[in-house]
């Protein structure tokens, strides 16, 4: 009864499993016709290929759908039931065709009957509404591929009217422009030479972005790698950290290059040698440092040239040199003045050789810190290298630079006299030279008010500072800077002076005092006081 229900069903899984099959076949037979067009196969037997790959594929879909997708009872009767409105008749007689008694044969009996009154040919056939696009799709993709080779050919010939070459090449020179002026050691603005010519020769002719980018990205990490060899702070740092003993504090303070500290971090080691009285507390101090600094040069696994780390094998003989000393001239004498002698000549010793330490530290740290600022900037500067055509500024400041800039203008000089450091003097009321410098010391000439408020010439002299070269008398009404309220006129601040010093006066009693200190600011004022102007 089923029979010609359960047929209908499977017609529709098989046009279900066709539209599937039919997309993915065209689908991969697209892609083998697009990728062998690409390649530039175009023989007539790669067409074939391509399509026995989309049979296979179409077969390979549909069985596997189908075999997914099997129509039983169960399936047909609830079918049955939710197209003809039977409230489950079907799907009850299929559950219980196994069972008998009367009850059941009643229903099986109303179930046959409902369901004959049903034509098999009315079970309408249900397709997914996302199937019916899919073979649109595959047809789409399948017919574009036969104008894959000349799609690439259009390409090709659009982007080989391109040339990035002469803009490669001059990218490459202004980096390697800014690598020379870089404060970075030599060992590494060389092997940055090499990494830009190597990559110069890898971008020749290349005008594919994506290509050029992978080339790129490999330099940078080239950069890193090359950083690494010349750069020891990170391992030494590291190794520091792990042991506790008087270096220990160097270790974050070297990680980070904070030059600044590094005095403060040898406090511990300056402090054991002054905290040295007798010569046994001169030999467990000696031994504790030479002890502790053995053991981080072995731990170390960078080359013994590194001059970071030959700041510590130096400092390391130097203070064994002086051990070996002490225990030697200990045997020879037993005199008092002359052991006290040795112990202060040995303490002495041991801050000097701590002393040259912390320079050569600061100076190869100093050098390690432009190797990190120049790797950064020159990455950032390779990237203009991936698509030249739209190359705009990176807007690099510091790290290869040779920190040339002009000069800033310097402050108006204190009283006619006032130095300002490695930049032009400031423009002076009347008329100051302007900023001129090279990051070194300025030199300018103002002939504007160089001072604050005095009697005669105040004239302005100094290195980098604003020369108010000039004669002015000043009056009440000349400005004078006072720091975050601006400018004021000189009237006012030095009237703010006489107030409180007749202030202080009058809380010492001496009426004298503050009558000398009425007539030390009529002076200054002249003889018209406040109210005088500029002659």
């Amino acid at each position: 009864m089923l029979k010609d229900f359960r047929k209908r069903l499977k017609l529709e899984k098989i046009l279900q499993g066709s539209i599937y099959s039919l997309s993915g076949g065209l689908l991969a037979a697209g892609v083998m016709i697009a990728t062998f067009q690409g390649l530039n196969f175009l023989d007539w037997y790669y067409y074939l290929i391509s399509g026995g790959v989309g049979l296979a594929v179409f077969g390979i879909i549909f069985l596997v759908y189908y075999l997914i997708n099997k129509v039983s009872e169960k399936d047909v009767a609830r079918r049955i039931d939710q197209s003809f409105n039977l409230r489950e008749k079907a799907a009850t007689m299929v559950e219980f065709k196994d069972k008998d008694s009367l009850l059941i044969q009643k229903q099986r009996e109303d179930a046959k009957r409902s369901i004959k009154v049903n034509n098999p040919r009315k079970l309408i056939l249900k397709l997914t509404m996302a199937s019916l696009p899919l073979p649109l799709l595959g047809a789409g993709a399948f017919t574009t591929s036969f104008f894959t080779h000349d799609i690439v050919n259009m390409l090709t010939v659009e982007t080989e009217e391109e040339n990035f070459d002469d803009d490669t090449d001059k990218i490459i020179d202004d980096i390697k422009d800014y690598i020379g002026k870089s404060q970075a050691s030599a060992a590494f603005k060389e092997r940055l030479y090499q990494i830009l010519e190597d990559l110069r020769a890898d971008l020749k002719g290349d005008i594919s972005i994506p290509s050029r980018f992978a080339k790129v990205q490999v330099a940078k990490n080239e950069v890193d790698v090359a950083l690494n060899e010349v750069n020891t702070k990170e391992e030494i740092g590291e190794e520091l950290k792990k042991e506790e003993n008087d270096f220990t504090p160097l270790g974050d303070v070297i990680l980070e290059a904070n030059i600044e500290s590094l005095e403060e971090a040898f406090k511990d080691v300056i402090e054991k040698v002054e905290n040295i009285y007798t010569t046994g507390g001169l030999l467990d101090a000696f031994d504790e440092l030479i002890k502790a600094l053995e053991n981080l040069l072995k731990n170390l696994d960078i080359p013994s040239t590194d001059a970071n780390y030959k700041t510590f094998s130096d400092l390391l003989a130097k203070l064994q040199a002086i051990y070996d000393n002490v225990e030697e001239k200990i045997a020879a004498t037993s005199t008092p003045s002359l052991i006290n002698q040795l112990i202060s000549e040995s303490k002495e010793q041991a801050k000097k050789a701590i002393d040259e330490a912390i320079s050569n530290l600061k100076k190869d740290l100093t050098i390690e810190k432009a190797n990190d600022q120049l790797a950064a900037d020159v990455k950032k500067l390779m990237d203009q290298l991936i698509d030249p055509s739209t190359t705009e500024d990176p807007n690099i400041d510091g790290g290869g630079s040779n920190n040339n800039q002009d000069g800033e203008e310097g402050e108006a000089g204190d009283k006619g006299d006032q130095e300002t450091n490695q930049n032009e003097g400031e423009e002076g009321d009347a008329s100051g030279g302007e900023g001129n410098g090279d990051g070194d010391k300025g030199e300018g000439n103002g002939t504007g008010a160089g001072g604050q408020e005095g009697e005669g010439d105040g004239q302005g002299q100094g290195e980098g500072a604003g020369g108010g070269d000039g004669s002015t008398n000043y009056g009440s009404n000349d400005k004078v800077y006072t720091g975050e309220n601006g400018s004021t006129e000189y009237g006012e601040v030095i009237g703010d002076y006489q107030n409180e010093a007749s202030d202080d006066a009058k809380n010492t009693g001496d009426d004298d005092l503050e009558g000398a200190i009425g007539d030390y600011f009529d002076e200054l004022y002249g003889e018209g006081g406040n109210d005088q102007t500029n002659p």
